[in-house]
């Protein structure tokens, strides 16, 4: 029968310590300057997104509000083309105000803001309607609209002469001179405080009766 012997058994082998890196240790301030120019070395994928992100926004405020400026200014003579061409077309069909007919209808210049539309006298007077003066004569002709615009930020820019239609063609007096031969009246609208032609429309009345924006 066999017994152990409670002996402690040590391996015969011979004990090697671990080896020691032979790979030279860099000094500190190498290691912190090089993760420090690598960290700095040039922008990052989500800085460069928040740069574009801000050039973006604020060229679409810039375009915005150009094109709003743009908007307000068409807005605005489109308001005075369309004015003109009602008192144009009350003229045609011989609109009959407060009871009678009148000589025509006109447009005249209130302020930077605003024009009126005014009837001419009686057609059915002793009145003739072709000698009268043609233009705004305040006690004799009455306003029946008072054109303002909406938008503070525009105005007329040249106060202008009076336009009046007389029935039936309409035929087109303009200062109370029906010549074919004259120059169109003129009107300048612009933001307020700006200098035109920057961001002006220009309306022309010819003597034909023509109404053209540019």
């Amino acid at each position: 029968m066999n017994y152990f012997h409670s002996q402690h058994f040590f391996d015969n082998r011979e004990f090697t310590p671990p080896l020691k890196s032979c790979t030279p240790k860099a000094p500190a301030n190498l290691i912190f300057s090089k993760k420090y120019s690598s960290s700095t070395a040039g922008f990052s994928l989500i800085e460069m997104l928040v740069v574009v992100a801000i050039i973006a926004f604020l060229s679409a405020s810039l375009i915005l509000n150009f094109s709003r400026t743009r908007i307000d200014i068409e807005q605005s003579a489109n308001l005075i083309m369309a004015t003109i061409r009602e008192a144009q077309s009350k003229t045609v069909s011989s609109t009959v105000y407060n009871g009678y007919n009148p000589c025509g209808y006109g447009i005249h210049y209130v302020s930077s803001n605003q024009l009126a539309i005014y009837v001419g006298p009686n057609a059915a007077s002793p009145t003739n309607c072709l000698t009268i003066n043609k233009n705004y004569q305040i006690g004799e002709d009455a306003v029946i609209k008072t054109q303002t615009f909406t938008d503070p930020q525009v105005e007329i820019k040249n106060s202008f002469n009076d336009i009046f239609f007389l029935p039936p063609d309409p035929k087109t007096y303009l200062n109370n001179n029906a010549s074919l031969n004259q120059s169109p009246i003129t009107i300048q609208i612009g933001p307020v405080g700006g200098t035109c032609p920057t961001n002006c429309r220009t309306i022309s009345i010819y003597p034909s009766g023509k109404i053209e924006s540019q």
